[in-house]
């Protein structure tokens, strides 16, 4: 089912070019896009107006598109730029201080995102080559105003700052814009690189619809080296730091770089294993070596099934993976058969695979926590946790020898962002599957008529980091479980019940007499409808897809020995 998304984009020329790019980008990527496109030159009306179009609108995210030729036209002329350096210091300190007052108004009256495209320096300067002689010249006073503007924003949630000035150089200036169309309809884009353009907002908005992925499934031969492994054997690859085999090596750099940003890699190949396994534990300069792979499918069989079984060891959905492989016939099975995969387009010139997988908006995250730098070792402790159960008779013995520990604390500055990034994201064990910004949960989580809860588990193999997130509505001695919700990678284990009583003996301390939890039914939820029952809960009603139920005190508390409780100070 695709999800509608809305956007408005705010700008002091014509954006039509980009809007009508971003419909197509975005429905290539199951994204329906409702787009407001402000007209020519009215985003300041529109901002100061709380009951203009854009706020009825109410966008999801908000794109500020401002042509710096026409914001600070008399930039570009020699009298500014030939008067003191305490004048041009002091208009570039009016500039942002201007464009810093319409960010906060924006941010004060929308919830939405704000990506704001910084400004191109241009190459050239009325002054000619003396520009950079000027102190400051053209291009000094816009890079300073790009600096400050990316130093206010930084602390700012919901404020982000587009390179705009880089995918500029990087496409050409010359190809970017087209002058004859700029003057004829002020559009500041050329067609081509409108398209460009959307498929770069991409990168904020996969994470904010919560359709950003999590894992990258790799071939081998001719992927992560040159050659065939049963073939060529561990001398005869291509894989090294200078001649033809550097630029492999660059590419296992560039897929170490997305591994530290919590990407989980894996390995689909047709291999023989014992073949593959020496390259990739023995030869010199292999860099990814076999524990940054969560799971190596090294075998015969077809690659859809190993991707089928990549997702399930994982225990995440078909459509949270990407799959890179030299081979197009292997490419096209599984875009045939997974549809849900994303499929790389590589290219033959194994020079441009860096490129490639740099220009993929999948990974991306707009916050990085300290669970998503941690994901990869989490990932490798499950899978010695599922090998270890296979030594145990009984379930239970093997979750008491986990000596697993819950920790429950309320929201604070430094989980906020895991929290929001769990609500955005968990599918399966999600009793309501609300959906609320950081800024929202912030907000409850200081409210009085609210508690925020997470749960970190911690075992002999190491820590989960943070799991779980409850959220709770006081109404006097009432309390309604608004949102519940458990990290895949800690289901099976009971955990789920221990965190719900805990939560349950701190409202029973605060007084409360009643708790209503909701289950609201979804394709992906389904395997956990009887979970308020089997906890204690009586049903009350169902309507459609939503159940109501009910605990009245005294509160029936589930718990397990094997899981110990630890209450941080702030959850007492």
């Amino acid at each position: 089912m695709r999800q509608t998304l809305h956007i408005a984009l705010l700008s002091n020329c014509t954006t039509e070019y980009i809007a009508i790019a971003m419909k197509e980008e975005y429905s290539n990527n199951q994204l329906a896009s409702e787009i407001l496109n402000m007209p020519y030159n009215q985003y300041n009306a529109e901002i100061s107006d709380p009951n203009s179009n854009l706020y009825r609108f109410n966008p999801e995210i908000i794109f500020f598109c401002l042509e710096g030729r026409l914001l600070f036209e008399e930039w570009y002329r020699s009298p500014v730029l030939k008067s003191s350096e305490e004048l041009k210091t002091s208009v570039i300190q009016e500039t942002f201080e201007s464009l810093k007052t319409t960010l906060e108004t924006v941010l004060t009256n929308s919830k939405a995102t704000i990506i704001f495209n910084n400004f191109p320096v241009p190459y050239y300067s009325p002054l000619g080559i003396l520009d950079n002689k000027a102190k400051p010249g053209l291009k000094d006073m816009i890079s300073i105003l790009n600096s400050k503007l990316e130093e206010w924003a930084r602390d700012r949630e919901r404020l982000y700052i587009f390179d705009y000035h880089g995918l500029c150089s990087q496409y050409g200036y010359d190809r970017a814009k087209d002058e004859r169309m700029y003057y004829l309809t002020m559009s500041p884009v050329s067609i081509p690189f409108a398209r460009v353009l959307a498929r770069e907002y991409l990168r904020y908005v996969l994470p904010i619809k919560n359709k950003n992925r999590k894992c990258l499934v790799l071939d081998l031969d001719n992927t992560l080296w040159g050659g065939i492994a049963g073939e060529d054997g561990l001398s005869g690859i291509t894989l090294d730091i200078s001649g033809a085999g550097r630029s492999f090596y660059d590419f296992q750099q560039e897929l170490i770089n997305l591994y530290e940003k919590g990407v989980i890699l894996a390995i689909n190949s047709k291999n023989n294993l014992k073949d593959a396994m020496e390259i990739i534990e023995d030869h010199p300069h292999m860099l990814l070596k076999k524990n940054f792979f969560a799971v190596m499918k090294i075998n015969w069989k077809d690659k859809s099934e190993n991707m089928l079984e990549i997702a399930r060891e994982l225990n995440i959905g078909l459509d949270s993976l990407v799959f890179f492989d030299d081979n197009p016939v292997e490419r096209e099975l599984i875009t045939k058969l997974l549809p849900q995969v994303k499929v790389v387009n590589v290219p033959k010139d194994t020079s441009k695979y860096v490129d490639t997988l740099r220009k993929l908006a999948d990974f991306e995250v707009l916050n990085l926590t300290e669970d998503d730098r941690k994901r990869n070792e989490m990932y490798l402790a499950n899978k010695r946790r599922d090998e270890e159960e296979h030594l145990f008779h009984s379930k239970e013995d093997f979750l008491a020898s986990l000596q697993s520990k819950l920790i429950l604390e309320t929201a604070n500055q430094f989980n906020l962002p895991r929290i929001a990034q769990l609500i955005g994201k968990t599918n399966q064990f999600n009793m309501t599957t609300h959906r609320y910004p950081q800024d929202h949960v912030k907000s409850m989580s200081v409210s009085a008529d609210h508690m925020v809860f997470c749960a970190s588990v911690t075992d002999k193999f190491g820590d989960n980091g943070i799991v779980g997130v409850c959220l709770i509505k006081l109404s006097g001695d009432i309390a309604q479980i608004d949102t519940f919700l458990l990290s895949c990678r800690v289901l099976s284990r009971n955990i789920e019940y221990c965190f719900l009583s805990s939560i349950l003996a701190i409202l029973q301390s605060k007084g409360i007499k009643k708790v209503f939890a909701y289950y609201i039914e979804t394709p992906k939820n389904e395997a956990n409808k009887h979970f308020y029952p089997s906890a204690g809960f009586q049903k009350l009603s169902q309507e459609g897809s939503k159940t109501v139920y009910l605990m009245s005190e005294p509160f029936t508390l589930k718990s397990f020995d094997y899981v110990e409780i630890q209450i941080e100070s702030g959850g007492k």
